[in-house]
């Protein structure tokens, strides 16, 4: 069995994975996070900024939801797309589970291990939403207030969402 690695195209692909992983995992978020003020899309991909610690089921939600999206861009782009970024993988059950497993527990992991460390080492509201929302700014990003969002700033800061945005600048 004959092994032939395209590094061009696996480049491009593990960053389309990373890319699947992180758009749903924080789409999750935006979908169901009550505390949500804000999010933003810039060069550096979602970015959510909530006021409070999501519940954990939340956060399970996410994991697992991004996880199968993963499993699924994984086993598109090794064994679908043609010519595959590794040819010669084999057809065997075993093979496929183990390749569709490495990447999924590589990236599951290490975003895992951030998640850790940001329980660890928590910032919550305002304090938190500033650090986001002018790490967002600073990285070229487009924030998009909720209208929880609206009425936080309004209420905290005594500023509209663009107001606040010139004052994190």
């Amino acid at each position: 069995m004959s092994i032939h690695v395209n590094p061009l195209l696996l480049a491009s692909v593990l960053l389309a994975w990373v890319v699947v992983y992180h758009i749903v995992f924080s789409l999750i978020a935006i979908a169901r996070d009550s505390s949500l003020i804000c999010w933003s899309v810039g060069l550096l991909g979602i970015s959510v900024v909530q006021l409070e610690e999501p519940p954990l089921r939340q956060v399970l939600a996410q994991f697992a939801t991004a996880a199968l999206a993963l499993a699924t861009a994984v086993y598109f782009g090794l064994f679908v797309l043609q010519p595959g970024p590794i040819i010669g993988l084999g057809d065997s059950v075993r093979v496929r589970a183990v390749a569709i497993a490495v990447p999924v527990v590589v990236i599951i992991g290490s975003h895992l291990i951030a998640v850790l460390r940001e329980r660890h080492f928590p910032l919550w509201g305002e304090a938190r939403v500033l650090a986001r929302v002018q790490r967002s700014l600073a990285t070229g990003g487009v924030v998009i207030f909720t209208q929880a969002g609206r009425v936080f700033v309004r209420e905290r800061f005594d500023v509209t969402p663009g107001e606040f945005l010139r004052m994190v600048r």
